[in-house]
């Protein structure tokens, strides 16, 4: 997809980034950094872990936002088996058959390259198209 080379040239090993936290100003953030970039995935580490956001996890995004581009994806995560509706996290979720919580740190690093931005939808955590 077009998105996938502006994002591994903007991002660096060893870069910290921010999850989008909750509402503007963001509250409850946590921090991550990128690990390794490989020609399909970026490996992060958040705390102990490290975590691999394959090529496909932004592919999707990109897809769903390019195809419908007034749809607002929700960024809030939930670290259990039942995504979010509506959220990056269930589009990954469904996209990839795994049940890992991804789609605050895919949102973090779409929102850094400038491909997306945050938004409001209520209470809701949202990234629209920038």
């Amino acid at each position: 997809m077009a998105w996938w080379p502006s994002i591994t040239s903007k991002l660096s090993v060893g870069l910290m980034l921010l999850t989008p936290g909750c509402g503007v100003p963001p509250t409850r953030q946590g921090t991550f950094s990128i690990h390794a970039i490989n020609p399909s995935e970026i490996i992060i580490e958040s705390g102990q872990d490290q975590i691999i956001l394959e090529k496909l996890c932004f592919d999707t995004v990109e897809q769903t936002l390019i195809a419908n581009p007034a749809i607002r994806l929700r960024v809030a995560s939930l670290h259990e088996n039942f995504p979010l509706p509506n959220s990056v996290d269930k589009l990954i979720r469904d996209a990839t058959g795994s049940n890992l919580a991804r789609g605050n740190y895919v949102s973090s690093i779409l929102a850094y390259c400038n491909l997306v931005k945050y938004a409001m939808n209520g209470k809701q955590k949202v990234i629209i198209l920038s």
